[in-house]
């Protein structure tokens, strides 16, 4: 076995938190929402949010660096990135997904030598119920989570809108769409659909304050509604696909199976089920952020992401039909299943 040629690759491994530190920072102190507004020089920004005079153009430099501001001269402006993903007056915004991760993801993570002898979850230390318990009791929680979730809703909104066939399809029926904003964005996208949020009773309010915001003076008010209920025990509503979207991650094997025969149960022949989540290659090699999304999960939730064919072979259990997986983004694969007619 050859050498390799440097080290550079651990010392950045190593190191990486200090990017992600310097992002969260940017997006706690409200600096990229202010340079989304105007440009602003290193002297302003200092003022503006009471930095320390001998740390400040260190740290806006890094941003630079990290392609997360430009520099024009004396100013700093937003990046391309920045200006799409970190305004929070646009529709792409994902601050509340990237806040999550810093605020409930990257302190378990600090424990994890700890947790790979304990194999003991978050839920498991606070509580004997499931991880929704403790998301929705509070409901600054359950609107921190809701922001968090709505981070996927913008990452795989559009590429689940043009990479599945809707023109075929009525209606759809997003199961644990948390307050309903994939729901609302395939709608949007799709003129003739009309969708259904189905989640827990606690969301239904951040839903109905999503959709003022979304519908505009559109007519997706009369296209998506929400509907509060359990997915394990209450009657799902008719219609003619299902939408499982990061939705089997939170739970093991034996819970996961019941969702998709449930599914299959309830939809009408020639009805379809879709599935993503961040999948693992059925050889478990290359899916670097899968197999750490795995151990996040286990951590968090007390479950696991799964492989491809694992994912499929539940369908197939059910009595689904499944075509080949379709990658939506890096991160994301999504399995459909038909039922037979």
């Amino acid at each position: 076995m050859s050498l390799p040629e440097t080290a550079t690759p651990l010392v950045r491994t190593a190191t990486g938190f200090f990017q992600a530190q310097a992002l969260f920072a940017g997006i706690e102190l409200g600096l990229f929402a202010r340079l989304c507004t105007a440009p602003a020089t290193a002297e302003e920004i200092q003022r503006e949010f009471g930095l320390h005079p001998k740390l400040t153009r260190d740290y806006l430099d890094s941003l630079v660096a990290m392609e997360l501001l430009g520099r024009d001269g004396s100013a700093y402006k937003p990046s391309p990135l920045t200006a799409t993903y970190l305004d929070p007056r646009k529709p792409e915004y994902m601050g509340g997904f990237l806040a999550h991760n810093q605020r409930r993801l990257y302190p378990a993570w600090g424990k994890l030598p700890g947790f790979l002898r304990s194999g003991e979850s978050l839920v498991q230390q606070l509580s004997e119920g499931d991880f929704t318990d403790g998301l929705y009791a509070d409901p600054k929680r359950t609107r921190h989570f809701a922001d968090a979730m709505d981070g996927y809703a913008v990452l795989l909104g559009r590429p689940l809108a043009q990479k599945y066939p809707w023109e075929s399809v009525k209606s759809f029926t997003d199961l644990g769409g948390c307050r309903g904003l994939l729901t609302m964005r395939l709608a949007a996208a799709h003129s003739h659909l009309r969708g259904v949020t189905f989640d827990l009773p606690p969301l239904e309010p951040l839903f109905d304050e999503l959709i003022e915001k979304e519908a505009g003076d559109s007519d997706l008010r009369d296209r998506v509604s929400y509907h509060a209920g359990s997915f394990f025990t209450d009657d799902l509503p008719d219609t003619q696909v299902y939408i499982f979207g990061h939705v089997l991650h939170d739970w093991v094997d034996e819970r996961r199976r019941a969702l998709v025969q449930r599914a299959f149960e309830q939809l009408p022949p020639g009805g379809t089920l879709l599935i993503y989540d961040s999948m693992i290659d059925d050889e478990r090699r290359d899916a670097a952020f899968g197999l750490l999304m795995s151990l996040n999960m286990a951590m968090i939730s007390g479950s696991s992401e799964y492989t491809v064919s694992e994912g499929a072979g539940w369908m197939k259990e059910a009595g689904f039909e499944v075509e080949r997986p379709v990658p939506l983004n890096e991160l994301s694969t999504l399995l459909i299943g038909n039922k037979p007619v």
